[in-house]
C-alpha cells in the first residue's frame, strides 16, 4: 500500500520559530452567539461534507471551509499532515441463518448487526454451522461461525479463534447498538493497523444474539458478510495562530476540537456528526473569531484535529510534532457540546496537577454561566490526552449523548442555541482570563 509523504512545505513550517498572519484581520464579533454556532454546525453536518471522514473529499471540504473562516478572522494558517489507515465500507453486509429443512431468516444491517474494524480483520463472506462459545478456549469444529457472548468479549481472543479455524465470529455487543459506526482500529497510537485475513467478524444486538443462540441449538448455519476494507489516507490538522505580540510564537491558550466524523454508510446516507463534533468545531471557531475581534496582544492558537475517531491520531501527531511550543499552554478541547438533551457537562483531564488546575478553572467558568459541571480525572480517550506529555495543561469538555453517538441520528436539530450561547460566553471569559495571565 502506498504511504503518504509529508510535504516539504510542512517540514519548512515546523522549522519556523513563529507564524505570522497572512492577511490583516477583518472585523469579527466580540461575543459568541448560539445562532452563529448553529449555522456553522449545519454546514459541517450537511450532505456536502459527507460525514467528514478522515481522508475523504468531504473532510477536506470541511477543512477548507474552516480555513477560510479563520484566515478571514486574521489567523495564520497551515496544515499538519500525517498518515492513517482506516476501515472503509466497500463490500456487502449480510447476516442470515439457515435452518434445518431449508428455511432462512435475514437480519437487518444497522438495526440488528454491524461491521467492526477493531483488530484489522478484513471483511468478506463466510458460511458455516453456528457454534455457541462458552469459554475462549473451548474447542469447536473448523469452519464454524462462532457466537461470542458479551461476557467473553475480548478483541485479543480473535487471534486464537482465527488460528483454530473459525470461519466467522459474531460478537454480542457489550454496549452500544448496531446503529453506531465505529472507527477505532485498536492499533497503538502512531502505528497503522495491519490488515489481517481471517474470520469474518460482525457485531450484533443482544436481541439478535438471543435469536442466533436459539437457532444454533436447532443446528442452524449462518451466512455472513462484512463490508470492511482498509485504506491508506492522509489526515490533516488545521493549525491557526494569532501572533499577538509579533515576536516568537508561544501560545498561552490553544482552543482545540476534532472536525472528522464517520463518513457515509453503505446506503449512501451520511453520519452527520452534528454533536460529535461539528458542535465543538463550530464553537471553537466562533470563539476564535470573538477573540480575534478584540485584537489581543497575546499569542494563542486554534487546532482542529483530524483522525480523532480512528485513534486520536491528529492529537498524537500534534503532541509528537508540535508546530509551536506547547509547554505551559492551556489546551481547551471541546468534543460534543451544546446538546439539547439534559446531559451533564463534564470536564475530563488526565489527572496531572497542572491539568487539574485548568480543569478547576474550566469548571468554575461553566458554573458561573449556570451549568453544574463535573470533573472526571484519569480519562485518556479524548483529544486532550496526549498533550500533557508535551508540557501542556489540557482538558476536554464533553456532553456525551449515548442516544445518538455515531449514528445517523446525530443531527443539528438536537442542539440547543441557548446552551451554545451560554457555553460560548463561559469559554470566552475563561480564554480571556488565560490570555491575561503573565
Amino acid at each position: 500500500m502506498k504511504r503518504t509523504r509529508i510535504s516539504l512545505r510542512l517540514i519548512l513550517l515546523l522549522s519556523l520559530p513563529y507564524f505570522a498572519s497572512a492577511e490583516p484581520p477583518c472585523p469579527a464579533p466580540s461575543s459568541v452567539r448560539g445562532r452563529d454556532v448553529l449555522a456553522l454546525v449545519e454546514e459541517l453536518a450537511g450532505p456536502a461534507c459527507e460525514g467528514r471522514m478522515i481522508g475523504s473529499a468531504g473532510g477536506l471540504l470541511a477543512a477548507r471551509k474552516l480555513e477560510g473562516l479563520l484566515r478571514t478572522a486574521g489567523f495564520g494558517i497551515e496544515f499538519q499532515e500525517f498518515p492513517e489507515r482506516i476501515g472503509v465500507l466497500r463490500g456487502t453486509a449480510r447476516l442470515e441463518i439457515l435452518l434445518p429443512g431449508g428455511a432462512a431468516e435475514a437480519f437487518e444491517y444497522r438495526r440488528d448487526f454491524r461491521e467492526t474494524v477493531r483488530g484489522g480483520w478484513v471483511g468478506g463472506s463466510a458460511e458455516g454451522p453456528l457454534q455457541i462459545l462458552r469459554s475462549a478456549r473451548e474447542d469447536f469444529p473448523r469452519g464454524s461461525v462462532l457466537l461470542v457472548p458479551a461476557a467473553l468479549y475480548d478483541p485479543e481472543n480473535l487471534d486464537g479463534y482465527a488460528a483454530r479455524g473459525a470461519a466467522g465470529v459474531i460478537l454480542e455487543l457489550p454496549e452500544g447498538s448496531p446503529a453506531q459506526r465505529t472507527g477505532y482500529t485498536g492499533s497503538p497510537p502512531g502505528r497503522l493497523v495491519e490488515p489481517r485475513e481471517g474470520p469474518v467478524v460482525l457485531a450484533v444486538s443482544e436481541s439478535a444474539f438471543r435469536i442466533l443462540e436459539t437457532a444454533a441449538r436447532r443446528g442452524a448455519a449462518a451466512r455472513i458478510a462484512s463490508p470492511v476494507r482498509f485504506e491508506d489516507v492522509t489526515g490533516r490538522n488545521l493549525i491557526a495562530v494569532w501572533n499577538g505580540d509579533g515576536g516568537s510564537f508561544k501560545p498561552r491558550l490553544v482552543l482545540m476540537a476534532h472536525y472528522d466524523h464517520m463518513g457515509t454508510d453503505l446506503d449512501g446516507r451520511t453520519f452527520a456528526g452534528a454533536l460529535d463534533n461539528a458542535s465543538g468545531v463550530a464553537l471553537v471557531v466562533r470563539l476564535a473569531e470573538a477573540l480575534a475581534g478584540r485584537n489581543l496582544p497575546a499569542d494563542f492558537a486554534v487546532v482542529l484535529t483530524d483522525g480523532e475517531e480512528i485513534n486520536l491520531s491528529g492529537s498524537w501527531t500534534l503532541a509528537n510534532r508540535p508546530p509551536f511550543p506547547l509547554r505551559g499552554a492551556a489546551v481547551l478541547n471541546l468534543d460534543m457540546v451544546g446538546s439539547g438533551s439534559d446531559l451533564p457537562v463534564t470536564v475530563f483531564f488526565n489527572g496531572d496537577p497542572p491539568s487539574r488546575g485548568l480543569a478547576d478553572s474550566t469548571a468554575a467558568a461553566l458554573a458561573s454561566a449556570g451549568f453544574r459541571p463535573s470533573l472526571q480525572p484519569f480519562v485518556h480517550n479524548l483529544d486532550h490526552a496526549h498533550l500533557p506529555r508535551a508540557g501542556a495543561r489540557a482538558v476536554s469538555v464533553c456532553e456525551y449523548d449515548t442516544a445518538v453517538y455515531h449514528t445517523k441520528g446525530d443531527l443539528p436539530n438536537l442542539l440547543s442555541e441557548s446552551e451554545l450561547s451560554a457555553l460560548g460566553e463561559a469559554f470566552l471569559r475563561l480564554a480571556l482570563e488565560e490570555l491575561s495571565t503573565f
